[in-house]
C-alpha cells in the first residue's frame, strides 16, 4: 500500500514535466512559425522590387506563376487583383484603360528591340547611332522589366494618339495620380530621368505592392531611389 501511494505522486509529477515540454515545443514551434511566415512575407516583398535596368539584368533563373488577363496579355498572379482593380477603379472615374503589353519572352523583348532598331535605321541612322538612341527608349532583351511579368503598358482604348501624345488624357491622368493606391507606380516620370536613365513614358506602370508604391509616391522616389534608400547593403 506505502508503495502504490510512493509512486503516484511520481506518476503525477513526470506528467507535468511532460506537459511542460510539450507547451514549451510549441510555443517554440509557434514563434519559429511566426518568424518563418514573417521572413517569407518580407522576402515576397523584396521580390516584387526587383530592380532591371541597365545594370541590372533579369536572372537567368527568375521564374514566377503567371496569371493569363485575355488577348494573349500575361502578368505575374501577384498583382492581378490589384491591376484588376485598378482599371475598374479607371472605368468607374471616366477614364478607358486597356493593358496593350505586359510579360515578354526573351524572343518577344528581341523582336520588340529590333522592330524599333529597324524604324530607326530606316530614318537614316547608323545601326549604332540607332542603338545609343533607344537607350532612353527601348531596352535590349535580358534589361527589361516586361520580362518580369509586373510591368503594364496602359493606354486609352481605341485612341487615336499615339503613346507619348496620350499622356494628357484622361485614362493616363488618372493612373499618374492614383496608380499607387493599388500597389502600381508611374516607372519612369519625366522629373527622374536622370535617375532612371530612360525618357518620360506615361504608358508604363510597374508593380511593387500598396506598402511601397504608397512611400514612393508620398517621398517623390524613383524606384532607382527608393531601393537605395530602403534596401541598400
Amino acid at each position: 500500500m506505502d508503495e502504490v501511494k510512493t509512486r503516484r505522486p511520481r506518476a503525477k509529477k513526470k506528467l507535468w514535466i511532460l506537459l511542460t515540454v510539450i507547451l514549451l515545443v510549441g510555443l517554440s514551434l509557434l514563434f519559429l512559425g511566426t518568424r518563418l511566415r514573417h521572413w517569407v512575407e518580407e522576402k515576397e516583398k523584396t521580390k516584387l522590387l526587383t530592380l532591371v535596368d541597365r545594370e541590372h539584368p533579369v536572372e537567368d533563373d527568375y521564374n514566377v506563376e503567371f496569371t493569363l488577363l485575355g488577348e494573349g496579355q500575361m502578368v505575374d498572379s501577384r498583382c492581378v487583383d490589384d491591376l484588376e482593380a485598378m482599371l475598374e477603379a479607371c472605368r468607374r472615374a471616366g477614364g478607358r484603360p486597356v493593358v496593350t503589353e505586359s510579360f515578354r519572352t526573351w524572343g518577344a523583348q528581341e523582336r520588340a528591340y529590333e522592330e524599333a532598331l529597324a524604324k530607326l535605321t530606316e530614318t537614316g541612322l547608323s545601326r549604332e547611332q540607332a542603338e545609343q538612341r533607344l537607350e532612353r527608349m527601348t531596352e535590349q532583351p535580358g534589361f527589361s522589366e516586361h520580362q518580369l511579368g509586373l510591368a503594364v503598358d496602359l493606354e486609352e482604348q481605341d485612341s487615336e494618339l499615339t503613346k507619348e501624345q496620350q499622356a494628357d488624357t484622361a485614362t493616363l491622368r488618372w493612373l499618374r495620380e492614383n496608380s499607387w493606391r493599388y500597389g502600381f507606380i508611374l516607372r519612369y516620370p519625366d522629373n527622374k530621368s536622370e535617375v532612371t536613365g530612360k525618357a518620360f513614358r506615361p504608358w508604363h506602370y510597374r508593380y511593387v505592392g500598396r506598402e511601397a508604391a504608397e512611400q514612393i509616391h508620398e517621398l517623390d522616389l524613383s524606384l532607382e531611389e527608393y531601393i537605395g534608400m530602403f534596401f541598400a547593403s
